[in-house]
């Protein structure tokens, strides 16, 4: 009865012992970790995400280490710049692990040891940088700076995804020059676009005048072609019809006239020489004796 007892016993220790390894040898690492095991003190091997099974009393987890983006804290930068201008820059920096045994063995401190890389980088990187390219080219400048960060980055298991200058910020001496030479600027494209404006007018103005001289010299032609064809009418008139036809309408004119002044306001006698026609009738024979 005893030894069944003791079998007993034996088995209860043995299902415990079980038990206990299961629950210390079976892991669950979640998606948005990675898990650093060392064996007997040594670095052995990192968990990805999912069930895993470690040797218990014999390996552990050392750390569990996050593979999310992460930003550093945006800390101004002071720096110089290639023309001697003190400029103060901030960086939005993310980054993810993705070795965690370099990130947890070949560094003590991984964010301080990042800042310290990028401030290095952004100095030399700004000191060799006009100001004005500093702030006209900021995605170049950006993209410089991620290329010779990466270099060190790869050491220490790190994938940088993203680096970009969003501020750019000068001393008060600085921004009142850089005003100055702005308000210089402006002027100077608002004179020359009043010069330019008044450089089209006047050109308008003299394409107008052009245009009205070339059609009242187009006027001039027609009225005076109009007056010599009539005098050719006119005198053809004469040649063909004689005193006769001029004499009709001299007469048909002078009924015109006194029917014009019999319909006036200011309606007056008006007393023509009986010699007037004579006069007229001479002259049109001379005329038609010279055609």
């Amino acid at each position: 009865m005893e030894s069944m007892n003791f079998s007993a016993y034996v088995y209860l220790f043995i299902a415990a012992l079980i038990l206990v390894a299961l629950k210390y040898s079976i892991k669950i690492v979640p998606q948005s970790e990675k898990w650093v095991v060392e064996r007997i003190g040594k670095y052995h091997r990192t968990l990805e995400a999912g069930l895993q099974l470690i040797i218990p009393f014999f390996e552990s987890i050392k750390f569990k280490v996050a593979v999310q983006e992460t930003q550093l804290p945006p800390d101004p930068i002071n720096s110089i710049t290639k023309d001697n201008v003190s400029i103060s820059i901030k960086l939005a920096i993310l980054y993810r692990i993705t070795d965690p045994s370099r990130s947890k063995y070949r560094i003590e401190n991984l964010e301080l040891g990042i800042k310290t890389i990028i401030n290095g980088t952004v100095r030399s990187v700004i000191g060799k940088t006009d100001l004005d390219e500093v702030q006209s080219n900021r995605r170049h400048l950006a993209s410089e700076i991620e290329t010779e960060l990466q270099h060190v980055a790869d050491e220490w298991g790190i994938k940088l995804t993203r680096v970009e200058i969003t501020e750019v910020d000068v001393d008060e001496a600085t921004k009142e020059a850089m005003q100055i030479q702005l308000n210089a600027e402006r002027r100077r494209r608002g004179t020359v676009t009043q010069a330019e404006g008044d450089k089209q007018a006047v050109q308008l103005n003299a394409d107008a005048e052009l245009y009205k001289s070339q059609k009242l010299a187009e006027a001039k032609k027609i009225l005076a072609d109009a007056e010599a064809y009539a005098v050719s009418v006119v005198s053809k008139a004469i040649s063909e019809g004689g005193s006769s036809a001029v004499d009709f309408e001299i007469r048909k004119i002078q009924a015109d006239a006194v029917k014009e002044l019999a319909h006036g306001s200011n309606t007056k006698l008006v007393m023509l020489p009986t010699d007037v026609l004579s006069a007229l009738s001479g002259t049109v024979k001379k005329l038609t004796d010279k055609l």
